[in-house]
């Protein structure tokens, strides 16, 4: 593994992430001092509005917010589990080093590990007993 062709490809990286910001700017810029544009925008902000405001009026039902409450539920609950099976496959592929797992209908499931580079300026000292990182704070 060549640590400079790693380096240099974050370097890259950053650099197209910063060329992306700027054009996107200038984008806006651009959008922003069209009269045509902004006035279609005002526009389409009141109809918005209005669809939020009836959104709202609906969903402020009995069943409705029943549901809304399950589905808030069921989300929270399933992105725990997906927290937990992360860590528990990579586990998995340490100690035997595959990257294929049998469901409980027998059936075989690959899984895939991946990494990702966490932004500059941040320590990341504390993990959860899942090693979900806990405790982010600035330098």
């Amino acid at each position: 593994m060549d640590i400079a062709q790693i380096q240099k490809r974050i370097a890259q990286m950053e650099q197209y992430s910063k060329e992306i910001k700027d054009a996107k700017e200038m984008l806006k810029e651009e959008l922003e001092s069209d009269d045509a544009y902004r006035e279609a925008a005002e526009e389409a902000a009141e109809v918005n509005a209005k669809k939020k405001r009836l959104k709202d009026e609906i969903m402020a039902r009995g069943a409705n917010q029943k549901l809304a409450s399950e589905i808030k539920q069921n989300t929270e609950e399933t992105s725990l589990l997906k927290e937990i099976l992360s860590a528990e496959l990579v586990e998995v592929h340490k100690e035997n080093e595959t990257d294929e797992i049998a469901d409980a209908n027998g059936e075989l499931r690959k899984f895939k590990i991946t990494a990702k580079l966490l932004p500059k300026g941040f320590t990341f000292d504390k993990r959860d007993s899942f090693g979900k990182y806990t405790d982010m704070e600035r330098e």
